[in-house]
């Protein structure tokens, strides 16, 4: 077998690409974004938290969208975040970096950190207004509204599931929690919020932070503006679109706690809150 000029030309061209490619990923300067419409973060990827994002108003290597939520650099201790990173992919609703990552005591450095920026959240489980029943003893116990629902990741099972939703920029904890509650509960309003911890989702990876709540002394029609609750622009929502379909079902305190007991709040965050609020129910 000889090389025939195709063949030639076919090998350098793909050498040229190749090398264009990996200069692009490994340059100083970041990533280039591979879409036509190259993004740079309006405020040089702050975000709403700490570090610097993509660093400089650097691009992503590829971007569906500008994320505007918290953007994580490790304070200084026991693993310290290196440099600014480098982004590389975005949209709204994350933002995935690369790390470098200083280890303790001279060890070295990790070069390959992944880390997901992800939205701050919380999680409500809701006591229902004023409808209390008995329970096998006889003893009137608190009611509770919860759904069944079905997602994306849930491998095409279904899930008992409590409120839950994205901080948006802008809002503090409570009030996203109260919003949400509005939103997803038509318009219900709670005049109790009792804050059960902020947690981080995944200690290496980062993916935000959840904020529990348990919600009491509930009422029907909360009011507000249909286009406006809390100063947020629903319009502008970050989590308003999903694939979530759903059904609410009203639980016993009994109920809630046998169906915490089996597992059937399949979301590690709906299952953390649930466990938190029991806890606190005690």
């Amino acid at each position: 077998w000889q090389w025939q000029w195709q063949d030639v030309l076919a090998f350098t061209l793909f050498v040229c690409i190749t090398f264009v490619f990996v200069r692009n990923i490994t340059a100083d300067d970041g990533f280039t974004d591979l879409r036509p419409r190259p993004f740079t973060s309006k405020n040089g990827g702050n975000g709403h938290g700490n570090g610097n994002g993509n660093g400089n108003g650097k691009q992503c290597m590829v971007s569906f969208g500008e994320y505007h939520g918290h953007m994580y650099r490790s304070p200084p201790g026991q693993m310290e975040t290196v440099g600014e990173g480098k982004c590389l992919v975005e949209s709204k609703w994350m933002k995935v970096m690369q790390h470098t990552v200083e280890l303790e005591g001279d060890k070295g450095t990790i070069d390959d950190w992944l880390f997901i920026d992800y939205h701050d959240r919380i999680n409500v489980l809701v006591q229902a207004p004023s409808r209390n029943t008995n329970d096998s003893d006889g003893k009137e116990e608190p009611t509770f509204l919860v759904f069944r629902q079905s997602k994306y990741a849930l491998e095409g099972r279904s899930s008992l599931a409590i409120i839950g939703g994205i901080i948006e920029p802008g809002e503090d904890a409570e009030t996203a929690a109260k919003r949400e509650v509005h939103e997803e509960m038509d318009g219900l309003s709670c005049d109790k919020m009792e804050f059960l911890g902020r947690y981080r989702t995944d200690v290496n990876r980062g993916i935000g932070w959840v904020n529990s709540f348990l919600a009491r002394d509930c009422k029907r029609g909360g009011g507000g503006d249909e286009g406006q609750i809390d100063g947020v622009d629903l319009a502008d929502e970050v989590g308003k679109a999903d694939t979530e379909r759903q059904d609410l079902l009203t639980l016993t305190l009994s109920e809630v706690r046998q169906s915490a007991k089996e597992g059937r709040f399949l979301e590690v965050q709906w299952s953390n809150t649930v466990a938190l609020a029991l806890l606190h129910l005690l």
